[in-house]
């Protein structure tokens, strides 16, 4: 193959692949514009919504979930964009925590939706803080320390839910509290049997064992609470000082926030982003 039918060769499968990046771009393009005008819908609405705003936006989010897999594969956005939606959703859901539980069979109506609400608002700040206009490293930092916080919100649920555990009575059909935020799985096993008795009684066998509860949190961590030798649980963090801190960071780390701290310097920006964790303690303390 001489040189100048090798230039050509070159040069045509240049071509061939321009057109097809050009193709797949414009392609990825159409998709991005379909998948705006599917969410826009989101936007309209936000902050505290009135009974038929809840409504509504219910059955907006129903129809989006009912998608197929096949056709939502085909609606993505940006990462930006979907952090941004992310972030407006789930401050949406902060706001409402009623959205949670409309269309929820799973979930009675008289769940307890506070810790959730804590959740949605701390998933809205990680969002918020990967779209923060800072250098890796603080968002990295930041990110941790909202991670962190959540696992605490987890601990803080499972401890309360192993408590009400321990109050449980003794019985022929011990029913476990209903299912708790944080908390991925929980049942009752090495029970022995109640016993009929002629009298059509029920008696628990001497020596017989209550039995263990298993439960597994949503970050794979398991916990047992032995039913004849409950042991009484003192609550790392107490649940009303944890909701108010977690409400008070998400007050604070507003978008103007965010903005200071990418005007500060490398030291006094790492400064901010310590005191501002670190006062979630100061706050802890004041309010003993």
């Amino acid at each position: 193959m001489n040189k100048k039918r090798l230039y050509y060769t070159i040069l045509a499968a240049v071509i061939i692949i321009g057109i097809g990046v050009f193709y797949v771009h414009t392609q990825r393009q159409k998709n991005f514009a379909k998948t705006r005008e599917v969410f826009a819908p989101i936007y309209a609405y936000s902050g505290k919504l009135t009974p038929e705003q809840q409504k509504e936006y219910s059955e907006l989010a129903n129809s989006l979930m009912n998608v197929s897999p096949d056709v939502a594969q085909k609606y993505r956005l940006p990462q930006r964009e979907q952090l941004q939606l992310e972030a407006h959703t789930m401050t949406l859901y902060r706001d409402n925590p009623e959205l949670f539980l409309m269309g929820q069979k799973s979930f009675p109506t008289d769940t307890d939706v506070k810790p959730y609400q804590r959740h949605f608002g701390i998933l809205a700040l990680i969002a918020k803080t990967k779209l923060a206009d800072l250098p890796t490293d603080s968002r990295k930092m930041m990110v941790m320390q909202l991670e962190t916080l959540n696992k605490k919100l987890v601990k803080n649920s499972v401890e309360t839910y192993i408590e009400k555990i321990t109050d449980i009575p003794p019985g022929p059909d011990p029913k476990l509290p209903h299912h708790a935020f944080g908390i991925q799985s929980a049942g009752i096993k090495g029970a022995d049997q109640w016993v009929m008795e002629e009298d059509g009684s029920l008696q628990f066998p001497a020596g017989g064992k209550h039995g263990v509860v298993h439960i597994t949190d949503i970050y794979g961590k398991e916990h047992t609470v032995d039913l004849d030798s409950p042991v009484d649980t003192d609550i790392t963090e107490m649940t009303t000082e944890l909701y108010a801190k977690i409400d008070r960071l998400f007050e604070q780390l507003t978008d103007e926030e965010f903005q200071r701290l990418s005007t500060l310097s490398k030291t006094e920006r790492t400064e901010a982003i310590e005191m501002l964790f670190s006062s979630l303690m100061n706050f802890d303390n004041q309010n003993r």
